[in-house]
């Protein structure tokens, strides 16, 4: 296994999960003011660092992870790497399905007004509940990927 595929897949790895985690805690943190200036702020930024860190994590960690499950065996290999598989997959279509929409709709209720309007807290409030779902879904990876068992 190369030195450098590890790295790469730890780098991205830290750069997914820190950012999904953070991006929870931005959010939340600037709607607590409830002013409108720091929510749309933070709303842009979250969209922004959503791509550059977490799809770009993401992506980087599957990339490396299928390089380096070929020398477990692949996929089939061990379970380890199928739950590793399965819940990336369902994190990655929580964000692509119902995270990103949402910040989209908020971004665009935003842009439209200069207060918050209800419709944006009701979508926060499926933001938070679906995006902690899909920050703890990865989690269970990390000690997959130290100790190579489930």
């Amino acid at each position: 296994m190369s030195a450098n595929l590890k790295f790469i897949h730890l780098a991205c790895a830290c750069l997914f999960l820190g950012n999904v985690i953070v991006s929870g805690i931005w959010a939340l943190m600037a709607e607590r003011t409830r002013n409108h200036a720091i929510i749309q702020f933070s709303n842009r930024m979250v969209l922004i660092t959503d791509v550059l860190f977490t799809l770009m994590g993401s992506l980087g960690v599957v990339w490396t992870g299928h390089g380096m499950a070929e020398n477990f065996g692949g996929a089939e290999g061990h379970p380890w790497i199928q739950w590793s598989y399965f819940l990336l997959s369902f994190s990655g279509l929580i964000w692509l399905f119902v995270l990103v929409p949402i910040q989209l709709k908020q971004r665009a209720l935003l842009q439209n007004t200069d207060t918050v309007c209800e419709a944006y807290w009701r979508l926060s409030r499926i933001w938070q509940i679906a995006g902690a779902f899909a920050t703890v879904l990865p989690l269970p990876i990390v000690y997959f990927m130290v100790t190579k068992n489930a």
